[in-house]
Order: C-alpha cells, then structure tokens, then sequence
C-alpha cells in the first residue's frame, strides 16, 4: 500500500468541506435546494413549496431557488432546516444554482 494515500484521502475530504461550507447561503432567508436527481420536477418543486417560497429553478430541474416565507402567528424553522426535512441533499447559495427561470 502506498505511503501518501491517508494523506491524499485527508486532501480530499479536506477539499470537498471546504466546497460545502463556501457554497452556503449567504443569507438566511434564500437559499437553493438540491433535491436527488431522480425525483421529477414536480415531486422537487412541490417538496420546496412546502419549506418555503419557490421563486425559480435552477440548471437542472431538481434545483430549486425559494425564499423563506413569513411566519404566520409563531416561529418557523430555518429555511434550511425546513429544506432537509423535505429531503434536499444540499442547500446553498441562489448564485450558485446556474442559469435560473423564474416561476410564475
């Protein structure tokens, strides 16, 4: 076995945290959600409805862009948190989620 493969792993996993924790929302009340990449438009647009507002979708069909909603009489969860609970893989900034269309 190779010498430098642990350290090569530890690079790795060192770069891909680095990719995750720069890719997240620069604000708290937007974000784009990547939901996996088999579910249909439909089933990804209607799991971000229910964690907030949909104002577009992203490069592919299962990225979607919301914003979070106003609570209505108490505390809501954060717009993250709301987002993994309806099971995105990954929430990060708008900016990053590619060419968007709005959503009427």
């Amino acid at each position: 076995m190779a010498t430098w493969l642990p350290a090569a792993g530890l690079c790795i996993v060192s770069l891909i945290a680095a990719l995750v924790l720069g890719a997240a929302p620069r604000q708290a009340n937007a974000a784009a959600a990547v939901f996996p990449p088999w579910w249909a438009a439909p089933r990804a647009l209607a799991a971000a409805d229910r964690a907030g507002e949909v104002t577009g979708v992203g490069a592919q069909p299962f990225i979607i862009i919301l914003t979070e909603r106003a609570p209505a009489g108490g505390a809501s969860p954060s717009l993250t948190s709301a987002l993994r609970a309806q099971g995105a893989w990954l929430v990060v900034d708008p900016g990053l989620a590619g060419p968007c269309a709005t959503v009427p």
